[in-house]
């Protein structure tokens, strides 16, 4: 009888340190889950990193229609501006495609949008007016331009505080949006790929258009 019992007891034993274990492998992947869950849902606005003035410096550039423009043309203009190129593969037609809707969806406020080319050695008048047009670019307000690559860098990287360069035969360059304010300041900057991002450059177009 004795030993029918401890033979009762181990089997106790060790059926509650299974189910332990299991209980435990279901709680960690209940935990994974949720976090992953949390990762694709969580829609918290991101956290603004900045805090110096950023006064955008004078250009001068050549637009799709062959035009020079720099900064004086966009004195006392609300304008969003990126950085892209038209053989980019990866995301600037989504960029492009960000910007077309900010553009139908402003159509009748005075907000302007510049895309500055990082591959402007290939990107000619010629290629940036066929690019404007496939994507509906109205030429009055929406300016493609070329120009220097060495200028065009600079801007980028000493004028707007974001990242232009190349790494082998890759050209790359920053995926956010920064608005600048009529007084050529820039009011904010805006990551394309974040949805809570691109909402927050919407509101924050209607303030500019209020004051």
């Amino acid at each position: 009888m004795e030993a029918q019992a401890d033979n009762a007891a181990k089997v106790r034993r060790k059926f509650d340190k299974s189910t332990l274990i299991w209980v435990t492998l279901g709680v960690i992947i209940i935990a994974i889950a949720g976090i992953n869950l949390w990762s694709v849902f969580d829609t918290k606005p991101e956290v603004l990193t900045q805090t110096v003035a950023v006064r955008v410096p004078d250009f001068s550039l050549t637009n799709q229609q062959g035009e020079p423009l720099g900064l004086s043309d966009m004195a006392g203009k609300i304008w969003v501006a990126d950085f892209i190129f038209t053989s980019c593969p990866t995301i600037c037609p989504a960029m492009t495609q960000e910007m077309a809707r900010l553009q139908s969806e402003f159509v009748a406020d005075p907000i302007y949008f510049v895309s500055f080319s990082v591959d402007p050695e290939r990107d000619t008048v010629e290629v940036l007016a066929r690019y404007a047009t496939a994507y509906g670019a109205d030429d009055r307000r929406w300016h493609f331009l070329t120009g220097d690559k060495a200028n065009i860098y600079q801007l980028a990287e000493q004028g707007f505080s974001l990242a232009a360069g190349h790494k082998g035969s890759e050209i790359l360059h920053s995926p956010r949006f920064i608005l600048v304010k009529r007084d050529g300041n820039v009011y904010d900057y805006y990551d394309s790929r974040s949805k809570p991002a691109m909402i927050r450059l919407r509101q924050d177009i209607k303030t500019l258009l209020k004051k």
